[in-house]
C-alpha cells in the first residue's frame, strides 16, 4: 500500500507564537497543513512558512465565529483535508491520514509515522497517543466510557480520512471530540498509542478566559449524554 496522503488540520484563535511552533513541529511530517483561522488579529499569514522538505503545502481558511464552535472549525478542515487528497490524485477509497491539532500542541518527530502505522495496522478509524505513560496499546471498540488515562486526547489524533467521520457540531466547544471517538469505536475502532505522547502547553487556556465557552461546555455535555445516553466519564 501506498504512504497515505497526510495533511494536519490546526484551528486557532489569537496564538500567533503557538500556532507558529504547532506548524513547525508537524511540518516535515505531512503533505499539507490548514490554519483554520478564527478570527485571529492580525490573520495568521500562512506564507511564513517556506515549503518543508516534502514541498508541504500549508494553507489557512479564515471561519470567523464569536463565540466559536469548534466542531465546525474542525469539520472545516476536515473538508480541505479530503479536497487536498482528491486534488492530488488520489481516489475517495484510498488511504488519507489526517491529523488534527490544537493549536497549542507540540508533536514529537516521528510522531505522524507511528501513529498512522499503528492504525493501518488494525481497523480503526482513529487513533490518538496516551499521554499518561501507559505502556500497551489498546483497540475500544465498544461506545463507553474508559477510564480517564484512555480517554481520546482531543487536542491530538488521528482520522482514517477515507471513513468520513465529521464532528458533531450540535456540541460546539466540549465533547465532540468523545462523540467522534464514541462513533469510531462503532465504525472499526478508536485506537490509543502508546511512546508518543505531544507537548501540550495551555490546556483549557481558552475556556478558563471565557465565562461563555465554561456554560457552553455545560450544555455540551448535557448534549453528548442525550446523544449516548450517558457521560465519557
Amino acid at each position: 500500500m501506498n504512504r497515505p496522503w497526510r495533511v494536519a488540520v490546526i484551528p486557532t484563535r489569537n496564538r500567533h507564537d503557538m500556532v507558529r511552533d504547532c506548524v513547525n513541529s508537524v511540518l516535515d511530517q505531512v503533505d499539507a497543513v490548514y490554519i483554520i483561522d478564527n478570527g485571529s488579529q492580525p490573520p495568521i499569514d500562512p506564507d511564513q512558512w517556506p515549503a518543508g522538505e516534502g514541498n508541504t503545502f500549508v494553507g489557512s481558511a479564515v471561519v470567523d465565529l464569536d463565540p466559536p464552535n469548534i466542531s465546525r472549525l474542525w469539520n472545516v478542515g476536515l473538508e480541505l483535508a479530503t479536497h487536498s487528497h482528491q486534488h492530488a490524485g488520489w481516489h475517495p477509497w484510498e488511504p488519507l491520514d489526517i491529523v488534527v491539532l490544537n493549536s497549542d500542541v507540540i508533536v514529537p518527530p516521528g510522531w505522524v509515522d507511528t501513529l498512522s502505522d499503528a492504525m493501518r495496522n488494525t481497523r480503526a478509524v482513529l487513533a490518538y497517543p496516551d499521554q499518561f505513560g501507559g505502556q500497551q496499546q489498546i483497540l475500544h471498540t465498544k461506545a463507553e466510557p474508559v477510564d480517564l488515562r484512555q480517554r481520546i486526547t482531543g487536542y491530538a489524533y488521528m482520522l482514517r480520512g477515507e471513513a468520513g467521520l465529521r464532528l458533531d457540531e450540535s456540541m460546539a466547544w466540549w465533547y465532540s471530540d468523545d462523540s467522534l471517538d464514541w462513533t469510531a469505536r462503532e465504525r472499526g475502532g478508536s485506537l490509543l498509542v502508546p511512546g508518543i505522547p505531544v507537548q501540550h502547553l495551555d490546556p483549557n487556556g481558552s475556556t478558563n478566559a471565557r465565562v461563555e465557552l465554561q456554560e457552553q461546555a455545560g450544555r455540551d455535555r448535557e448534549t453528548f449524554i442525550a446523544k449516548w445516553g450517558r457521560a465519557p466519564h
